[in-house]
């Protein structure tokens, strides 16, 4: 059978079935909300649970009136998974809403505009407008509130700048340093070491282009250098290896594959120790490593 809920007919007999459900299921002390299997079937053949299912996908699917969804509420039909007082409230809001677009043809309005029972209507559209960012409203209030002229607010779009730090403030959280080639593409296939030479070049004055106060701190935070590049890789190895045998209190031998902070630490300590046994680390690094606490008469495990 065919279920119109615009019907009276129609409606007063599925009100009548769901009393029937009622008494059957044994729903006296009535709970918050009404569930009715799709698979029930009344005994005199009425498809209750298919025709409920439908009207909650119809819903669902923004394709009924206000008027029907208050219908809906009215026999505690679950819309939403707050509280069904709330989605009621929420179409007198939108209501008042309505009346107010229709009246003025724009929803701008002052700060301190106010429903009728006092609460800011200004502030009850922004908080439509959060909501909806946090994919909170059904498809039923967003075209609601759509048609009567709201402005979603559309998430900013990531410059060609911003993009390129995510990758390189990403690169920094896996590697544990900034230190990378310059031919280095990401698997995205972003040029990023090129990229973070073209920064190194506009810090320094040898490009045209300039670099904000701002960014280079937002570069520094991720382990930039812009100078010296040799001396300054060397110096944060030194710096996270004081750093970790500080908080481990520990003699350091560790394997080859240790990291600290993502850093490959284990990897630079073992050629550490081969330029240590073949000679050719020099007596100022040998005295920076020992200074920051490394010992040589212990080795890789």
């Amino acid at each position: 059978m065919q279920f119109n809920i615009k019907e009276p007919k129609d409606r007063e007999k599925f009100l009548l079935e769901i009393m029937y459900y009622i008494m059957d299921a044994g729903y006296l002390e009535q709970k918050k909300f009404l569930h009715i299997p799709e698979e029930y079937i009344s005994a005199g053949g009425y498809p209750l649970g298919r025709i409920w299912a439908e009207l909650k996908e119809t819903y669902d699917q923004n394709l009924l009136a206000e008027e029907e969804i208050r219908f809906l509420l009215k026999i505690r039909m679950q819309l939403t998974d707050s509280p069904q007082k709330e989605l009621g409230i929420w179409l007198d809001r939108a209501d008042e809403v309505e009346a107010y677009y229709r009246e003025h043809g724009t929803l701008s309005m002052p700060n301190t505009t106010l429903f009728h029972d006092g609460v800011n209507m200004f502030q009850w559209i922004h908080y439509q407008k959060k909501l909806y960012k946090q994919g909170e409203l059904s498809s039923y209030q967003i075209a609601r509130l759509e048609n009567m002229g709201i402005k979603w607010i559309k998430p900013r779009k990531l410059s060609e700048w911003d993009a390129a730090y995510s990758y390189a403030k990403q690169y920094f959280e896996t590697n544990g340093h900034l230190f990378v080639p310059k031919k280095y593409v990401t698997p995205e296939g972003a040029a990023l070491g090129k990229w973070i030479w073209e920064q190194r070049d506009s810090y320094l004055g040898l490009s045209s282009h300039k670099i904000s106060d701002k960014k280079i701190e937002m570069l520094e935070e991720i382990g930039m250098f812009w100078e010296d590049l040799k001396n300054a890789e060397w110096d944060w190895f030194v710096g996270l290896l004081r750093e970790c045998i500080r908080v481990t209190k520990k003699p350091f031998a560790i394997g080859r594959n240790y990291r600290y902070k993502n850093y490959a630490l284990g990897e630079k300590v073992s050629e550490v120790i081969r330029q240590y046994a073949d000679g050719s680390l020099t007596e100022e690094q040998e005295r920076e490593l020992r200074q920051a606490g490394f010992q040589f008469n212990r080795h890789i495990k």
